[in-house]
């Protein structure tokens, strides 16, 4: 049997020329030799049972309409019992190309041209994209963080939710890109708001299974049969596995009237459905990738800690704790620059391709994400670069 250690994760991929949006184009000012540490996708080839099941379907030679069946839906739940103590009904589940179509069309289906879809920044910034995009209302709401931890206010919450146009609270959960782990106490309370005003919670948990110990996942309709009625969860396969070239992602809708609509606004976007390809991967990832998936969280903790050990607290540049996605959000306020300055200083003086926390939304100033799904030494090396340029060497 195969061995994931450190051996596995350290060995040296070269991603350029092949498509690769991580290696793609660089920003104007980029030097020839600049690391790209931005987009989130890791730099780690998938469990190798993931290439096999797409050589068996590649040797089938027939690449026809395919249907998700029960047998995966049941690996599926396997998955989510072993591993966050919860097991969706194989009715719940809708099949999606990928998480932010799951997530546009629920909010399509779920709110009228016009009507508010509330979020807490820095987020995710494609939510906000999709909710202007849709021709609905963006509201939010901050995120504070108190000392290196964000928290949410839920007296603003509360606020924005009691007002009669909100209609959806989109969640991300685990947090991207402040890397927080939501509270078992967190989310109740936060559905406890929702439930209290009539707004369905729609949440992104697509780095569910990338959570650091001591910490857990509590996927958002396990918490009540309240909250699982008044729920939409989107999930997938691409993170964990690193298959985000794959279009395979499922929303999880306990609600029968909720599910169906969502469901048509799905087919009438051509959303529904998954390909030979995507069926087989997922299968075998959910099946056979445990391990793989083990092995992997115990390099990306040590790959955190080099981050720590490099940008401790109160330095000029600090990473704020990781409690879960692969993802560090490190605290630049310290430097004292402008987030143009920032932002040089990180691709033109470091030749490191970060993305700038502004793009995050608002309180992303300040801030730069950093991907540390890469090999150690490249991380290193990104981080001896990042010292030098903004003198803590």
């Amino acid at each position: 049997m195969e061995r994931f250690d450190s051996t596995f994760f350290d060995a040296p991929q070269d991603r350029r020329g092949t498509g690769s949006i991580k290696y793609g184009t660089p920003p104007a000012g980029a030097p020839a030799d600049v690391i790209p540490l931005w987009v989130a996708d890791m730099d780690f080839p998938s469990p190798p049972p993931v290439a096999q099941a797409l050589r068996r379907a590649a040797d089938q030679r027939i690449f026809g309409y395919t249907a998700v069946d029960n047998g995966y839906w049941e690996t599926l739940r396997a998955w989510y019992s072993r591993r966050m103590g919860w097991a969706p009904e194989a009715d719940w589940l809708l099949p999606i190309p990928g998480v932010l179509a799951g997530v546009s069309a629920a909010v399509r289906a779920l709110t009228a041209p016009g009507e508010a879809v509330l979020l807490c920044q820095p987020v995710y910034y494609p939510f906000a994209r999709i909710i202007t995009g849709c021709g609905r209302t963006l509201r939010v709401s901050p995120l504070h963080l108190e000392g290196v931890r964000y928290v949410f206010d839920f007296d603003d919450i509360e606020k924005q939710l009691s007002r009669e146009d909100c209609k959806v609270f989109l969640l991300c959960s685990p947090h991207n890109p402040v890397a927080r782990v939501w509270t078992r106490e967190e989310l109740e309370k936060l559905a406890e708001l929702c439930l209290r005003h009539g707004v369905t919670l729609l949440s992104d948990e697509i780095h569910a299974d990338l959570v650091h110990a001591p910490h857990r996942h509590v996927p958002l309709s396990s918490l009540s049969p309240e909250a699982a009625a008044r729920s939409v969860t989107a999930m997938a396969p691409t993170k964990t596995f690193n298959m985000a070239g794959l279009p395979c992602a499922h929303l999880i809708v306990p609600d029968p009237d909720l599910r169906r609509r969502i469901s048509a606004m799905c087919w009438a976007s051509g959303q529904g459905g998954w390909g030979v390809a995507s069926l087989a991967a997922a299968r075998a990832a959910y099946g056979q990738g445990e391990a793989w998936l083990e092995g992997l969280l115990a390099y990306l903790r040590d790959n955190r800690e080099l981050l720590y050990r490099s940008f401790p607290a109160g330095a000029p540049i600090a990473c704020l704790p990781v409690e879960g996605t692969y993802l560090a959000w490190l605290d630049c306020r310290g430097l004292g620059l402008d987030d143009e300055a920032l932002h040089d200083l990180f691709l033109k003086k470091a030749g490191v391709w970060l993305d700038d926390g502004t793009m995050f939304g608002a309180g992303g100033e300040g801030f730069m994400r950093l991907n540390f799904a890469c090999q150690r030494a490249t991380l290193a090396e990104a981080v001896r670069r990042i010292r030098t340029a903004a003198g803590m060497a």
